[in-house]
């Protein structure tokens, strides 16, 4: 799953919360979009930092067609789970 799926899926569940929650009376609308808003603003932002961070950044150079090896610390190659990243000797 990519980040826009899962945005929108995120999104869409949190709209259908929403939609309970103001149809119940807990909240009105505007707050309900404030709150979703803010939620779906605060995920993606998480999921855009995990995703950039050091082995999620050589895990997606691995995947590229043209890229045939990584070296990296033993850190970041014990992370990725690709035959293509190795350690530096």
């Amino acid at each position: 799953m990519n980040s826009e799926q899962l945005t929108s899926l995120l999104r869409t569940v949190l709209q259908f919360a929403g939609g309970i929650a103001v149809g119940r009376g807990w909240i009105d609308a505007e707050t309900s979009t404030a709150i979703i808003g803010a939620l779906v603003t605060v995920a993606a932002t998480a999921w855009s930092l995990y995703t950039r961070r050091s082995a999620g950044l050589v895990a997606s150079a691995a995947t590229v067609p043209g890229v045939t090896s990584i070296t990296t610390s033993p850190k970041i190659a014990n992370a990725v789970d690709s035959a293509k990243v190795q350690t530096a000797h």
